[in-house]
């Protein structure tokens, strides 16, 4: 009896083991207020942009799947604060569609691509945009989603080969964001 017990242990690891790298970490910035699912630990850096209305300080988390087994190349989460007095998510609506076709074209324009398709889209009841753009002489993807959070704006970019266009995993990332009710 004993010695049925080893292998059936052994196998109950095994089957364990094959499943622990597939676990998505989760990032939870309390101070900042919400959270967001990686497939693995992001590198957080910051990065000072010279913009019409001043410097402004991005705030990136960027997860280079490149050289691993993922449908996605990248995952991304971008943040930055914007004055109140420039942006906010009470802006009059023209102004909100002003300040997202400007973030679009330059987020196509940095990747010298082409917008294949924008929509609206809502957080909660935050205004935003999901935009797919073509990149890469049309071999990339990039699937995006902004959003306008009072004066923060975030995206959230996951990109892939255009053979893997619409993969699970890009909705699971979009879906693993979560702001906390305490916004500040």
């Amino acid at each position: 009896m004993r010695n049925c017990r080893t292998p059936l242990l052994v196998l109950v690891l095994v089957i364990c083991c094959s499943f622990a790298g597939s676990e998505w970490i989760t990032i939870e910035k309390k101070n900042i207020g919400f959270k967001i699912s990686f497939p693995r630990m992001p590198e957080e850096t910051t990065k000072d942009v010279d913009t019409e209305i001043g410097k402004l300080k991005m705030h990136i988390l960027l997860c280079d799947q490149s050289k691993r087994n993922d449908d996605n190349q990248l995952y991304g989460l971008i943040y930055s604060d914007y004055p109140d007095n420039v942006i906010s998510s009470n802006s009059w609506e023209s102004m909100i569609d002003t300040f997202f076709n400007n973030a679009i074209r330059g987020a196509a324009a940095n990747m010298n691509g082409e917008v294949l398709n924008v929509v609206k889209a809502t957080y909660k009841t935050y205004p935003g945009r999901q935009i797919k753009i073509s990149f890469a002489g049309g071999q990339g993807i990039m699937h995006m989603k902004m959003f306008l959070v009072k004066s923060r704006m975030y995206i959230m970019e996951a990109g892939c080969e255009k053979s893997k266009d619409n993969n699970p995993a890009i909705e699971e990332f979009f879906k693993s964001f979560e702001l906390f009710n305490d916004i500040k």
